[in-house]
């Protein structure tokens, strides 16, 4: 059994990546990842009003959205400061008062109602926590996305052997990785990632794209909510 809280560095490690962060007013800027990342963003907005981003940094992905539909409303959940600090302030020099930030994990979730939200945003999130942990966020998260909501979940490249040896990412079982003691990798594959998805509801895309400045295939979904509630055995065991 591994002792993941031997590994819970990450809120120091991102604490530490976003401190340089400088706010700035979106407004001058056009936010875009790559083409197809950003037209799947789209239609996630065509079909929300009111959505959470759980594990939002400094909040890149919710402004994109918000540039897309200012109209729109969003609340931004991390467990960093730093990255919360930047993107309420870069929310406010922006005008993007529908959309808020704040500093929480988990435990956060329990202040909001049921089906409060129409979508859920999780990128780069459930593939870098414990298979157990990232279970328990989506049921949680499952609680507070309303019936026929959506979900937009974009999980990491899987790499090759030689590209985790680049990375420097050292194995600890159960497929993670890590680095200097934080987690930054629960490698899956698409398939994996594939059943994951179908057991919260109607999966209508399954995308895979390359970012401009990193090596791998991203995997992206877009998923129609369709289970009220996500029981013990929803999810696919371990192999």
């Amino acid at each position: 059994m591994i002792n993941v809280k031997e590994y819970d560095n990450e809120k120091a490690f991102w604490n530490q990546q976003y401190n340089e962060c400088i706010p700035v007013d979106l407004r001058r800027l056009t936010l875009t990842v790559e083409p197809t990342f950003d037209a799947c963003l789209g239609i996630f907005g065509e079909k929300t009003k009111r959505v959470c981003d759980f594990g939002c940094g400094t909040g890149d992905i919710l402004f994109q959205y918000a540039q897309y539909y200012p109209d729109h409303c969003g609340v931004g959940i991390d467990e960093s400061e730093t990255g919360i600090s930047f993107a309420n302030q870069t929310a406010k020099l922006s005008n993007y008062h529908n959309y808020r930030f704040m500093v929480g994990n988990i435990d956060t979730l329990s202040e909001f109602q049921d089906g409060e939200f129409d979508g859920i945003i999780l990128s780069n999130v459930l593939d870098v926590m414990p298979e157990k942990i990232s279970n328990e966020t989506v049921k949680e998260l499952n609680r507070i996305l309303k019936d026929h909501g959506y979900w937009f979940i974009k999980v990491n490249p899987f790499y090759s052997s030689e590209e985790i040896n680049e990375l420097n990412y050292k194995e600890i079982g159960m497929h993670m990785y890590v680095e200097n003691g934080v987690l930054r990798l629960r490698q899956e594959s698409l398939l994996y990632w594939i059943d994951y998805v179908h057991h919260l509801g109607r999966v209508e895309r399954i995308l895979e794209f390359e970012y401009p400045w990193q090596e791998g295939l991203n995997r992206l979904f877009l998923v129609r909510k369709e289970r009220r509630q996500i029981g013990a055995d929803a999810f696919p065991e371990y192999h």
